[in-house]
């Protein structure tokens, strides 16, 4: 079913039945999205051995993947595919335990790029990093 065809909740629901049913990135980090509406997503991932620094915490470019990856999903809701053009990230905290969070919200969404801010979380509910992304909304649908 094309996007114009899909009400919001049929919109959200083949986002996440896209990322959960679908090899490529998310799905071999383990990550899974628990909440999405209209530009706002929040995504966890699953930490195990594999997910790991040689510190033993969770590795800086899986908390940047799931950050990009939670803004993208916020950013699709819109109902266009879109693509990261340039973001940035905080290292806050150490990433420990066994589940990271992020929670994307918008700062400016126009017409062919968003601006998003995402917040990533332990399971402690410790703020371990920030990160803001611009993302340009490609000329098809998400679907």
């Amino acid at each position: 079913m094309k996007e114009q065809d899909m009400n919001k909740e049929e919109l959200y629901e083949a986002i996440k039945g896209f990322v959960e049913n679908n090899a490529g990135f998310m799905k071999y980090n383990k990550m899974h999205v628990e909440e999405i509406k209209d530009n706002y997503a929040r995504m966890s991932v699953d930490i195990d051995e594999n997910s790991l620094n040689p510190s033993g915490i969770a590795h800086g470019g899986l908390l940047f993947g799931l950050a990009d990856s939670t803004m993208g999903m916020a950013a699709r809701t819109n109902g266009k595919n879109v693509v990261t053009i340039n973001s940035q990230i905080d290292y806050l905290k150490a990433g420990k335990g066994k589940k990271i969070t992020a929670i994307a919200t918008p700062l400016k969404v126009g017409r062919n790029t968003a601006v998003f801010r995402c917040e990533l979380y332990t399971e402690e509910n410790v703020m371990c990093a920030t990160v803001t992304g611009t993302y340009y909304f490609l000329d098809r649908d998400t679907y």
